[in-house]
């Protein structure tokens, strides 16, 4: 009885290690923002007057209003000095950027958006696309995470935002669906079924199906209904954690689709943009350290997609081991 008692008390101390550091692995802050190297010079760019009564767009603007209405006119919530927050800090923070700002945003960047695909279904607008990192000073290692109108405790992440719409939101932005090109994801869903916050460690590819790989390209496009996420057929639903993970969903089928023109250049530069700033005829200015910066950064919570710990791993099953074996001797003692 008393070996019994020891190798269930290990058993369950080693259970215990490994569901933390499981949680530690899946889990995680993302990388710092990277440092600058030198700054760019502010651009051209002045907000138009406004008769609205709402507040003036500016550079550094705080609001939150979100939409959707074609691949050449839409929102994105990212960090608000991006010099300072990666992609997963910024989700209790983030402010918008609109390529037709208003209300408080801020203007996005010129040269951030590199594709972008507009879907309109019966049950949701969606914009996927690719995205310039180095415009907005976001790290090519940055996996970032989902931003949504629930958050944790259903008062969303970040809080306050505004859409024009839907009721419901989720958006995904990072360097990790495919390696070597950054893509971002939003949809906007009257009903909650199409725009659930339950599988925010899956990015753009797997909640939001779409266009990421048209070089070059921007479409607008009807787009028939697919089903809720998550749900494969009338037997089964995926709920994240599973062990097996399924592929994603093909994209439902588009017509009425439309090439249009990129986002003309209005003089929108941030002086984070390291793309100005590298550029020759630049007028930047050097300041900080060299570019690169690895580690981890502080959390403000909520969901995150960061690159797992492989030391952590290491160490956890060096103390299963250590475990295992003092479990093998111990018995032997009391035996």
């Amino acid at each position: 009885m008393r070996f019994g008692g020891f190798v269930a008390a290990t058993a369950a101390l080693v259970g215990t290690l490994v569901e933390a550091q499981s949680t530690s692995i899946i889990s995680g802050d993302g990388p710092p923002a990277p440092s600058l190297t030198r700054t760019a010079a502010v651009g051209s760019w002045t907000p138009k007057s406004s008769s609205d009564g709402l507040t003036t767009p500016s550079l550094d603007g705080e609001g939150r209003t979100i939409y959707i209405n074609s691949a050449s006119d839409f929102c994105l919530l990212m960090p608000p000095d991006p010099t300072k927050q990666n992609l997963v800090d910024a989700e209790a923070i983030a402010v918008s950027y609109c390529i037709n700002p208003t209300n408080g945003t801020r203007p996005m960047p010129d040269g951030f958006i590199k594709t972008a695909h507009f879907r309109r279904t019966p049950e949701y607008v969606q914009i996927s696309g690719t995205y310039d990192p180095a415009v907005m000073n976001l790290g090519t290692n940055d996996c970032g995470g989902e931003y949504d109108s629930e958050g944790a405790e259903g008062i969303g992440n970040p809080v306050g935002v505004t859409m024009k719409n839907g009721s419901y939101f989720t958006q995904f932005m990072g360097a990790c669906d495919i390696p070597g090109s950054p893509v971002f994801c939003m949809r906007m869903c009257p009903s909650y079924g199409y725009c659930k916050n339950i599988y925010d460690l899956m990015g753009c590819l797997w909640n939001q199906p779409g266009d990421y790989d048209q070089p070059q390209a921007f479409t607008n496009c009807d787009g028939n209904a697919d089903l809720p996420i998550g749900v494969y057929n009338s037997s089964y639903t995926f709920s994240q954690g599973q062990s097996v993970t399924p592929p994603p969903v093909t994209a439902p089928a588009s017509s009425n689709c439309r090439t249009v023109a990129s986002p003309t250049a209005s003089g929108v530069t941030y002086t984070w943009n390291q793309e100005a700033a590298a550029s020759p005829s630049s007028s930047a200015s050097k300041s900080g350290s060299a570019a690169g910066a690895s580690g981890s950064s502080g959390s403000s919570g909520g969901s995150k997609n960061a690159a797992p710990s492989l030391s952590g791993a290491i160490n956890v099953y060096w103390i299963g081991a250590t475990a295992v074996l003092g479990v093998m001797v111990g018995g032997a003692l009391l035996a």
